[in-house]
């Protein structure tokens, strides 16, 4: 069997068989490693800035990937209530459907429900860690603080 062949054979196999939630959840995985990769390596930003922003984008994806499952899954299961000849069709289409709504509306609000309270509790974690430097300065006192208006002048014994 040649590479041709085979690779032909992997890719109908695959074609015949994908669901739509099958290439956003790869895609979802892709991102999940690859984007807070590349935010820990630009040299540009602070790294408690990029550790958050990595923290946070592994976390976005960590709940995409199952919510685009479940949702696609779900949704399919739909397909059951159609006329037995629309019921393959439908199925394949449906899933695409709750993909979509996985997409706009329940990754959205699964992110804003789970991401802000685990995000406070890692930055409590690392404000228990280090301790706030404290930064000494000398008070000038006769710089801040004026309590007469002194006005002095070279003028001798007049008005």
């Amino acid at each position: 069997m040649s590479k041709a062949s085979m690779l032909r054979r992997i890719c109908d196999s695959l074609g015949k068989n994908n669901k739509p939630q099958y290439v956003v959840m790869a895609i979802g995985v892709a991102k999940g490693i690859v984007r807070p990769m590349f935010t820990m390596m630009d040299k540009k930003e602070d790294h408690e800035t990029k550790k958050y922003t990595a923290i946070r984008e592994g976390l976005t994806e960590a709940i995409a990937v199952p919510t685009y499952w479940f949702c696609g899954l779900g949704a399919g299961k739909l397909a059951a209530l159609m006329p037995k000849e629309l019921r393959k069709s439908a199925n394949k289409n449906l899933m695409f459907i709750g993909v979509c709504v996985a997409a706009l509306i329940v990754i959205p609000w699964a992110c804003s429900l789970a991401i802000k309270p685990v995000m406070k509790k890692i930055q409590e974690n690392n404000v228990k860690k280090k301790p706030t430097p404290i930064n000494y300065q000398p008070l000038n006192y006769y710089s801040t603080f004026k309590p007469f208006n002194h006005s002095y002048g070279m003028k001798v014994g007049g008005v």
